[in-house]
This record gives structure tokens, sequence and C-alpha cells, in this order.
């Protein structure tokens, strides 16, 4: 029978990522356990994707992700070092747009993230996620993005990610479309992982 002191290690085990290592951070953690929501289903979607993005089914099955909704955290079939290296770069080549920029990200308050710079306009999911928009887990090579929601749905209908347990929140910054992708495999999976990043990139600010 497990204990809640094992509880507790499996949550230290994640790693760092929004909230003290500590047993307040737990504490925390698993009292916003009950807020949780289905993780397969986009909320108020109104428009469809654009056919010209025809992203494949994620092949295998997915991945066990923690129960614990900060970090939020796979916890098998992870990303090597080399791996993990690869998609961070993709996600920091972005920062190459005058529009964005790299800095430590305020959800997980460590790591760095991709942002939209002050002064551009923007949808309003990355207003609620204050100009964040991707960021790498260097535990598990795993992603947290702000997907258009339509394309959101998609990513969970291909397999390819899941909301976050408390996406929606907005007292808690999380919009609705802030979406876990699954860690990098192999190659393709990657180079499927790369289209979807810049994707996220391209519709963070109107047209």
């Amino acid at each position: 029978m497990r204990t809640l002191v094992d509880n507790y290690r499996d949550w230290l085990n994640l790693g760092p990522g929004g909230l003290p290592a500590n047993p307040v951070g737990w504490v925390i953690t698993t009292a916003l356990r009950p807020l949780g929501r289905d993780p397969m289903t986009v909320r108020g979607i109104r428009t469809a994707p654009t056919p010209a993005w025809d992203l494949p089914v994620r092949s295998g099955p997915r991945p066990p992700v923690a129960p614990f909704p900060i970090p939020h955290r796979q916890t098998a079939d992870v990303a090597d070092d080399v791996t993990t290296s690869a998609i961070s770069e993709v996600v920091e080549s972005c920062a190459a747009d005058r529009r964005m920029f790299m800095q430590r990200s305020h959800f997980e308050r460590r790591g760095q993230a991709l942002f939209v710079r002050e002064g551009f306009r923007t949808v309003e999911r990355v207003k609620t996620a204050r100009g964040e928009i991707a960021h790498v887990h260097s535990g598990d090579g795993s992603l947290h993005v702000v997907a258009d929601p339509a394309d959101a749905q998609l990513i969970i209908e291909q397999g390819w990610g899941e909301l976050h347990p408390l996406a929606g929140r907005p007292l808690l910054g999380l919009p609705e479309s802030y979406v876990l992708l699954y860690s990098p495999r192999n190659d393709e999976d990657l180079r499927q992982l790369s289209t979807i990043v810049r994707r996220v990139v391209s519709t963070a600010m109107p047209k």
C-alpha cells in the first residue's frame, strides 16, 4: 500500500518546475489536483485547422503522464539529452524573429521559454499566458505550448499531446489551449514536433 511519503517522493522525482521542491510545493500541487480537467478535449472551438496542415498520427501509445498538475511531466518514453537539446534548439531558433525573444519561463520559473516581445499584437491566449508561447522541459524533453485551440484539438486527436490539467484556469494564467507535447522519441517525432512548434509561433499574432 502506497503512503503519502511515497506520493511525495514520486512528485519530487519529477524534478523541479513551477513550485518549490519541498513539502509546501507538494501540498499545493496536491490541493490543485481536484481542479484537473479532461486533457483530451479543448472547449469552445469555433474554427477548424486549415486543411494545409497535414499532421500525421503519432505512432505507438501515448506515454504515461504523472497525475500531478505541477510539474506536468511524462514518467516514461522520455527523450535523451541529445534529442532534448535538438528540440530546445528548434524553440530557440524561433527567437531569430525580431518579434520573439528567450527568457526564463514564468510558468516553470526555471529554464528558457519563447516569448512575444512587448509592443507586438498577440492573440488573446498569448495575452493570458503573459507572452509566453513555448518551453522545453529539460528533464524529459516534453514541451508546453500555447496553441491555437483548433490546432490544439488536432494535436491531441493525432496523439502528439494533451492539455495541461489546469488549462483554462484564468486565475492561474493558463489558456484553454495550453498543451503538453510529448517527448520526441526519434527523428520523425522531432520533425513533426518542430513543425508544431513553428505553427504555434506563426499563430501567436493576428494576421
